[in-house]
């Protein structure tokens, strides 16, 4: 009797773990509190693509979110901020995605046209909010405090959850 392979879909993992490594590459070198908990995010999404593991890829990306955050805290630089808020984002929803399609469908599946419509539509969601946010951030009147910035981030892992 043949098993059906339940492991993580292959692109979806790889499009997860590279968003985890843009999270990680854009906010880890602004302060060593977001490098050391950053380098955990991104180390336990890649082991959550590796077996599986829903927990440690929510865990990871959050790891990354907060490593992004504390990197914007440290610093003035806001672009680079949103784009490694936006690709820990990226990095759940695509890594929960490549689970969940193995769990169903099973990792010898062809799935590769499924997981590239779900990759390009929630970068396409996340490329257009940290878009906005920047741009609002940009046009505001003033010196924009850091819980507006906070905010802004919210809304982005806002508006990506809420197309799942």
């Amino acid at each position: 009797m043949n098993s059906i392979d339940r492991d993580p879909v292959q692109l979806s993992s790889l499009g997860a773990g590279c968003a985890a490594i843009v999270a990680f590459g854009l906010s880890a070198f602004y302060s060593w509190l977001a490098l050391a908990i950053g380098a955990v995010g991104l180390a336990l999404v890649l082991v959550g693509l590796f077996r599986g593991l829903y927990t440690a890829v929510t865990v990871g990306a959050f790891g990354l979110f907060v490593g992004a955050v504390l990197a914007g805290v440290e610093t003035t630089a806001v672009g680079p901020v949103l784009i490694s808020v936006t690709a820990a984002v990226l990095a759940w929803d695509i890594g929960t995605n490549a689970i969940s399609v193995g769990e169903q469908l099973g990792r010898a599946a062809d799935t590769r046209r499924l997981e590239a419509v779900h990759i390009a539509a929630s970068t396409g969601v996340g490329v257009v909010t940290c878009s906005i946010a920047y741009g609002l951030y940009v046009t505001g009147t003033s010196d924009q405090p850091l819980t507006a910035l906070f905010f802004l981030l919210i809304a982005a892992v806002l508006l990506l959850e809420s197309l799942r």
